[in-house]
């Protein structure tokens, strides 16, 4: 019987690559050894292990951060800044690199969400001047539309699955033109470039797609 000498696999027949990693196996002729199966969920938990022990380490950083910055009695709540970096690295180190059975769309959602989030929050720290909402959000929402349409190309077997996510881009970049209207965001430019590149994507979507566009927005929408 041979053995792998990398994932540890017992091996009956008298192949010279494991079947498994492809690795070159020991020849272990005359050698008694007791069968074992290998353990698959070691890499695993190497990777929980550095995740928890840098999840530890933004824990220990953010506290000492914190104090520095309050007892030093600095105007700016620079902390914050550190604070909220550390824990949009952690969630998306869990979310995105360790859950697994979570989709990219999905991936790719709660991180724009978050890094909108984080991009409000200094722009607070620094006395609110809009910049963040006027044009970093806007541009963001862009960069997304970018990116389902770099996405439709590559899956063309499966374009019309975007569908969704491109009305949830139109209501996205529709916050932002109700901001404006409001006169929250004061720099409404680009704001309405991104609706309406939004809508002008969902609507050659829908009429280029035809019949298999339709079908999906009926399927979604539970409509027969």
């Amino acid at each position: 019987m041979n053995r792998c000498v990398k994932c540890g696999v017992r091996i009956i027949d008298q192949t010279e690559s494991c079947p498994l990693c492809c690795c070159v196996v020991e020849q272990c002729k005359g050698k008694q050894i007791q069968a074992r199966y290998p353990d698959i969920r070691l890499k695993e938990r190497k990777l929980d292990l550095i995740l928890r022990i840098l999840l530890f380490l933004s824990i220990a950083i953010s506290v000492l951060c914190i104090v520095i910055n309050v007892t030093h009695h600095t105007d700016i709540w620079w902390s914050a800044i550190v604070v909220g970096g550390l824990a949009y690295a952690q969630l998306m180190l869990f979310f995105v690199v360790e859950n697994e059975h979570a989709g990219y769309r999905s991936k790719v959602v709660l991180g724009t969400a978050c890094g909108m989030a984080y991009v409000v929050l200094i722009d607070c720290v620094f006395g609110f001047t809009r910049w963040s909402i006027n044009y970093a959000i806007p541009a963001a929402l862009l960069a997304v539309d970018g990116m389902i349409i770099a996405a439709m190309f590559v899956n063309m077997r499966n374009w019309q699955s975007y569908l969704m996510f491109q009305i949830l881009m139109i209501l996205c970049s529709g916050v932002c033109i109700l901001l404006s209207l409001i006169e929250v965001i004061t720099k409404p430019e680009v704001s309405y470039t991104a609706f309406g590149f939004s809508c002008m994507m969902f609507l050659a979507t829908f009429i280029i797609g035809g019949r298999r566009a339709i079908n999906e927005l009926k399927r979604r929408f539970h409509v027969r």
